[in-house]
């Protein structure tokens, strides 16, 4: 009994808390270039960083750098990564058994000031699951903030493909998952090294 009771409060004080879930890479065509270049500057995976459309993959970039724009294009163009000639799909990698409760993305406004406006819509798909989400048209022009939430999507990979709006461009500057991430092995080796000590109590 003793060794069940102490399982179980070693098992909750070791399970996943709910909070920001890093995603392990994602993969998606570079930015383009315009007044000035929207590419994926930091990105660390394979692929031509400095090609517009180049194919990326296996790594991360501006995209889940923690830098969320604050200002528009035009003053500080260098958290966004653009796109006017393809809607963006990006697919983002996760841990087995990560679950994904709320998507918000980051993104300009400008209100058709050199072609940027709010994206129109963003469609999830994560296995089965597959729904678009309109993006409400921010009034003022500054960058918006769009959060999807109550999603509970259990899946490795989330690709989202996002729609542009009344005009060409699509800007994002960051991509952010909440949720619970999948069971880590710092857990793991909590669990084995408290039940170890406890064996040799129990045993001697």
């Amino acid at each position: 009994m003793r060794k069940r009771l102490l399982l179980t409060m070693v098992l909750a004080g070791t399970a996943a808390a709910s909070g920001q879930v890093m995603p392990l890479s994602y993969d998606m065509l570079n930015g383009e270039t315009g007044s000035f270049t929207y590419w994926d500057d930091s990105y660390n995976g394979t692929g031509n960083t400095t090609q517009s459309l180049s194919p990326l993959s296996g790594g991360l970039g501006d995209l889940t750098d923690g830098i969320i724009a604050t200002t528009n294009w035009d003053i500080t163009p260098s958290p966004y990564v653009g796109w006017w000639t393809v809607e963006p799909a990006i697919t983002f990698h996760f841990n087995p058994g990560t679950i994904i409760d709320t998507i918000v993305i980051h993104a300009d406004d400008s209100n058709g000031r050199g072609g940027v406006s709010t994206p129109g819509s963003v469609r999830v798909q994560a296995g089965a699951f597959d729904a678009v989400y309109a993006i409400p048209d921010g009034a003022s022009g500054d960058p918006i903030t769009f959060s999807i939430s109550d999603l509970a999507l259990a899946s490795d990979t989330i690709t989202l493909t996002v729609y542009d709006g009344t005009h060409p461009w699509v800007f994002l500057s960051e991509v952010e998952f909440y949720g619970v991430p999948a069971p880590g092995t710092a857990g793991l080796l909590v669990i084995g090294s408290v039940l170890g000590r406890c064996r040799r109590r129990w045993n001697s």
